[in-house]
Parts: C-alpha cells; sequence; structure tokens
C-alpha cells in the first residue's frame, strides 16, 4: 500500500503567534532606524537620487504633453478659424500654421525669414498670426496698432508685420506709427479702430490659448497636432507642415 502523508492544518493560535512575532520585530525598529537606514543607502547609491529625479521629470513631462493635446484638440477651432485672426499665406490653403509672437522678440525676428520662406514652398499653407506682446509696452502697443492696421486693412496687415519685424526694436508707439506711414498706409484711418473691441478680445484670448497650450514664450508655432516651441530651423517646422498634411 502507498504511504500518503498527512498534512496538518496550521493553527489559529500558530498563525498568531507568527503575525505576534512579526509585529514585534517590526516594533524593535524606531523611526529613526528606517530612517538612518534609508539614508546610508541613498549614500552608498547616489544614483538611486538622479534615477528617480530622472523618472519623476519625465513623468511630469509626458502629463505635460497629454494635457497640451488635450487642449490642442479642443481648442483647433480658436486656433485656426477665428475670425478675428489676422492671416497670412494663403487664406484658403488645406494645411494651418498658427503662430504665436511678439515684435520685440529677437528670435521671432529671425523667425519672419523662415516663415516667409515656408509661405513661398507651401501654396497651401494658411498662416494665422497670434499678436502676444510679453515682453514689453512697446510690444502691447505694436500689437494694438497691428491690429488695427488688420482692421483697416486686411490686405496690408502682413506688409506692415513684416516690416514691423524687420525694425530694430519697437521701443514706443511712435516706432510703430513710423511703420505705419513707412509702408503707406492712412494714420487716422488706422487710429479710428484702435478702440474696436475685437482687438481687446484677440489679445486676450490669445493670452488664453497660450496658457493652456503650455506655451510660455515666443515664437511658437501650432502646426496640425503639433506645438512648436521656439525659432524651429525651417526644415523641422516642414517636417511638421508635410505630417500635418497627410494627417
Amino acid at each position: 500500500m502507498k504511504a500518503v502523508k498527512l498534512f496538518r492544518p496550521i493553527s489559529l493560535a500558530t498563525l498568531i503567534m507568527a503575525s505576534t512575532s512579526t509585529a514585534l520585530v517590526a516594533e524593535e525598529f524606531e523611526k529613526s532606524d528606517i530612517e538612518q537606514i534609508v539614508h546610508q543607502y541613498i549614500i552608498d547609491n547616489p544614483e538611486v537620487v538622479a534615477e528617480a529625479i530622472y523618472k519623476l521629470q519625465n513623468q511630469a513631462k509626458e502629463e505635460q504633453a497629454r494635457q497640451e493635446a488635450l487642449s490642442l484638440k479642443q481648442m483647433t477651432a480658436q486656433l485656426t478659424n477665428n475670425p478675428i485672426d489676422p492671416v497670412g499665406g494663403n487664406p484658403n490653403g488645406s494645411v494651418t500654421i498658427v503662430e504665436f509672437f511678439d515684435y520685440n522678440c529677437g528670435y521671432c525676428k529671425r523667425a519672419n525669414g523662415t516663415l516667409q520662406q515656408l509661405i513661398a514652398d507651401n501654396p497651401d499653407l494658411k498662416v494665422v498670426y497670434k499678436e502676444w506682446p510679453i515682453l514689453s509696452e512697446g510690444s502691447a502697443k505694436a500689437s494694438n496698432i497691428a491690429l488695427a492696421v488688420n482692421l483697416a486693412y486686411p490686405d496690408k496687415y502682413q506688409a506692415f508685420h513684416r516690416a514691423l519685424l524687420e525694425s530694430r526694436s519697437v521701443r514706443t508707439e511712435n516706432d510703430a506709427w513710423a511703420v505705419v506711414e513707412r509702408v503707406g498706409l492712412d494714420r487716422a484711418k488706422v487710429e479710428k479702430e484702435l478702440s474696436n473691441g475685437d482687438i481687446a478680445k484677440h489679445l486676450q484670448e490669445t493670452k488664453y490659448l497660450a496658457q493652456q497650450l503650455g506655451i510660455t514664450g515666443t515664437p511658437a508655432f501650432v502646426v496640425g497636432g503639433q506645438i512648436l516651441k521656439g525659432a524651429y530651423p525651417q526644415e523641422d517646422i516642414q517636417r511638421a507642415i508635410d505630417a500635418a498634411k497627410e494627417s
């Protein structure tokens, strides 16, 4: 006959004794003891801290990117189809690029040539200009006048916009008015539009959009589902345009 091993069931008393023993061992470790163990481990393995920080930073970046992508999806109409925004390139283009800029931003001045070349290379590119004066009072004055130009002479906005960016700086309101005259526009007609509520509305909405999309500086470009923060090389922006065409 084959022998059968019998296993005795663990009694409740045995479990209680084991649990009590574990608790007693845990109680022997004071908080200071645990802190000392952890402290010594970090001292002996400093790379653990760097790894933890790196992981946290990556998690934060991933969450920020997720939130920005969600905001971008929800705000597409405000970004690309707002009737109060100045428009350049091909108004009926199949691909839209949105630019956030400040007339006193040196990087925006550099990006101006890049954007004009992109317009020339992409006949189906629509450009939406988001006046976002964040650097100085002169920038604010220039943006208000630029938006007034867009209301008074929508077909002349791009010429004025380029000329203003090509100026060395816009320190005062007079610097912007000088460009109005240089482009050949009627100052009195432009001045009448300065009180138009659409100007303040554009500036408020641009500020809100920038905040929601995590844009903190100029220039910044939105192309399709991508947000390019900074003065990106022309080829990088072109790749974003090509990706938007294919999507």
